[in-house]
């Protein structure tokens, strides 16, 4: 194969009911890129987006239910399909992981995803949200808690605390609307970063030039898109990118 005509094979999944939630809404946005939904709550994934496939896993531990904010039912759900998951996840060779962290299947089944990636050789980048603080201390440490776990298996991580979007939404607009500004703007940060790897431009990064980027293990990035209408906006489109109010780090301080 030539390898101008050789496309890398990107699959982005939502693990959970909030990961799915963000996949469902993100998929029909993002070309180029096939789209998962996993969970093992039956009636979550009947209503998602019918442009992804659909993962219930864990049906004999759940019943097809959800698994409310016990981890340790995520994780076993998980662990029980373990072989169903990796034929989902085989043929890829980027994958990017989203899950909200601070429930069950989220917070208990995506390390366990993630450490199947690992294994099976596969470069994974994962986007996780945190609670908003009004959830609760119990969620906020089930996150946390879930992002130690992560960190050994994945090669970088995006984290969102929830609580961001209060900086620059006003405080009266609906919780389904503010998430879904959230979502779009992942959606474009997602959408730029696919199209780095997969177009050819002025300075062309390849997928190999990520692989190398993103060598190793638990790595913090910082992922944001910015545009501008006129050239002499160039200042203003330096500080959008530098600046990106969704995350609690800036990028300071990168080397690479």
């Amino acid at each position: 194969i030539e390898p101008s005509a050789y496309k890398t094979r990107i699959k982005i999944i939502g693990i959970g009911g909030g990961g799915s939630s963000i996949v469902s809404e993100i998929a029909s946005k993002i070309k180029r890129a096939s789209f998962i939904l996993a969970d093992t709550d039956f009636n979550i994934l009947k209503e998602a987006a019918k442009e992804a496939k659909h993962l219930q896993f864990g049906k004999s531990i759940t019943q097809g239910l959800g698994t409310g904010t016990n981890p340790e039912l995520g994780e076993q759900a998980a662990e029980g399909d373990k072989e169903k998951i990796k034929e989902f996840l085989k043929e890829t060779d980027f994958c990017i992981l989203i899950s909200c962290l601070g429930g069950g299947t989220g917070s208990g089944a995506s390390p366990i995803f993630a450490n199947i990636l690992k294994k099976l050789g596969i470069l994974t980048l994962g986007i996780f949200t945190l609670p908003f603080e009004f959830e609760g201390g119990k969620r906020a440490q089930i996150a946390k808690d879930s992002l130690e776990k992560l960190r050994q298996n994945l090669n970088a991580l995006v984290i969102i605390p929830n609580q961001k979007i209060f900086q620059f939404i006003d405080k009266n607009t609906p919780l389904k609307e503010a998430l879904s500004t959230v979502n779009k703007a992942l959606a474009e940060s997602l959408e730029g970063l696919i199209t780095l790897i997969d177009s050819p431009g002025l300075i062309h990064v390849d997928f190999a030039n990520l692989k190398t980027i993103l060598s190793g293990r638990g790595k913090l990035a910082y992922l944001n898109t910015a545009e501008v209408k006129n050239s002499d906006q160039i200042e203003e489109l330096t500080k959008k990118i530098l600046f990106n109010p969704l995350f609690p780090y800036a990028v300071k301080g990168a080397k690479e």
